[in-house]
């Protein structure tokens, strides 16, 4: 994999990507997107009690492993729901039940070992999945894909000394209040997301270097950075998600 910087050109005219929204497992349709990439969230507090038992049986035993990993509640139910989520978008692009859908791993593109994107044993569809507490993304494409969804964070100025340099500069400069157009933690969110859907869609995710390149901060709802897109994605105040997709 390269280490050479690379730097988005976005499309001002572009409008973000709307996800479907699954708010139950068992009382909304999933169907197969026609062409191009779809995308749906999950408001985690619409999955209940009664609906999140029925869908842990359809995780497999390395899922339930690492579900109960997480010490925090949210976060291991954030799990759960994601990963039922991915099993039945999955499962419903490719006409498999979601209990009968087998994970597994693209090679990574930096040392081809066994640990790149995630992918569904058999089918013909890529998918990327994402989780914070309160907001689940699931994509699924015919091509290499990638998606993140991040809350707000309490401190973007000190997180954004991991993004590209140019990124830092202008998450700082809003927060010192010299920088219209925007938040600082709104354009960290934005930021970070279309970093990490783009790394995820790669397929090295963290593997590379988030300061490598620039995805920028700005309101552009698009962007190209080499043969990908990377669409910001409609979600909830409060957060902020993208959508990286393989031209």
């Amino acid at each position: 994999m390269t280490r050479d910087v690379a730097q988005a050109v976005p499309d001002r005219k572009a409008e973000p990507v709307t996800p479907a929204v699954l708010d139950s497992f068992l009382n909304t349709p999933v169907t197969r997107p026609d062409g191009g990439a779809g995308i749906w969230r999950v408001p985690t507090a619409t999955i209940g009690d009664e609906e999140l038992e029925v869908a842990r049986d359809w995780l497999d035993e390395g899922e339930r492993q690492q579900a109960s990993s997480y010490v925090r509640a949210e976060l291991r139910v954030a799990y759960e729901i994601a990963h039922a989520a991915a099993r039945l978008v999955v499962g419903a692009a490719t006409d498999t039940p979601p209990e009968k859908v087998v994970w597994g791993r693209h090679p990574c593109p930096g040392c081809g070992e066994p640990h790149g994107r995630p992918r569904a044993e058999g089918a013909g569809v890529e998918f990327s999945l994402s989780h914070t507490p309160g907001q689940i993304l699931v994509a699924v494409a015919d091509v290499a894909v990638g998606v993140d969804v991040e809350r707000h964070p309490d401190d973007p100025v000190a997180l954004a000394k991991l993004l590209h340099p140019r990124e830092s500069e202008e998450i700082e400069a809003a927060a010192q209040g010299t920088l219209d157009g925007g938040r600082a933690t709104v354009r960290f969110t934005r930021a970070w997301s279309r970093t990490e859907a783009y790394l995820k869609g790669l397929g090295i995710g963290l593997g590379r270097d988030p300061h490598l390149d620039y995805l920028g901060t700005d309101e552009a709802s698009s962007r190209r950075l080499g043969s990908w897109t990377v669409h910001d994605v409609v979600v909830p105040e409060g957060y902020g998600a993208a959508l990286a997709v393989l031209s």
